[in-house]
């Protein structure tokens, strides 16, 4: 079945129930786009009704959040509309991080950057693989340093002085070919992964 991309009016919806559980640390868009971003582009694919508990924070708990049943699976409708409009841009398409711009008319990218290192950090030793990479660990600087530019401990901000415009404009136009680095190097390793499966099946048959 083709895969219909969600409209802006889905968009609009999906935006809008996650500003109503704001309050109980729920997502806004801009992170759950970078969340499923570094959901999809990581080692193994996680679905999203798996991580509800993450993307909707105290609400998850919360008997009143969704009034039925029906707006429940509405919700995790548009959540997997989202998802997949991520997974065809990244597998054939071009992915663009969806940015915000805040009240002052500024795009910061940090909600995406926060967002996409709360998906690394569901699979943390996996993500390793790629850290340990000196050809393909660059890829992940612009997203760690915008991830970490508002980290409650100064120690790990990457930043001692804000970030002039330049420079933000700049690790902002990285993330896309970024993601799509972090997808195609996760790709190869499952492939190899699969291809060694493969031949080690054929040699245990011929052996039988």
């Amino acid at each position: 079945m083709q895969h219909k991309p969600l409209s802006e009016q889905d968009y609009q919806r999906l935006s809008s129930i996650l500003a109503r559980f704001s309050a109980q640390g729920c997502m806004n868009l801009e992170q759950l786009d970078g969340f499923f971003a570094a959901l999809l582009a990581g080692p193994e694919a996680i679905r999203p009704a798996e991580c509800l508990p993450i993307i909707l924070g105290e609400a998850f708990d919360d008997e009143a959040s969704f009034p039925s049943e029906k707006a429940l699976e509405q919700f995790v409708s548009l959540l997997r509309g989202h998802w997949q409009d991520i997974a065809d841009a990244l597998n054939g398409g071009e992915f663009q991080p969806w940015l915000e711009a805040g009240t002052d008319g500024l795009v910061r990218g940090n909600d995406w950057c926060e967002g996409f290192v709360s998906g690394m950090e569901l699979l943390n030793d996996d993500w390793g693989l790629l850290f340990d990479s000196p050809g393909h660990a660059p890829l992940l600087e612009p997203i760690m340093a915008l991830g970490f530019e508002r980290h409650p401990d100064a120690e790990m901000r990457p930043f001692i002085e804000d970030l002039s415009e330049p420079q933000r404009a700049e690790l902002l136009s990285a993330i896309s070919p970024s993601v799509h680095g972090i997808h195609d190097f996760f790709a190869a390793i499952r492939r190899q992964l699969e291809q060694e499966e493969q031949a080690s099946e054929s040699h245990s048959r011929r052996h039988h």
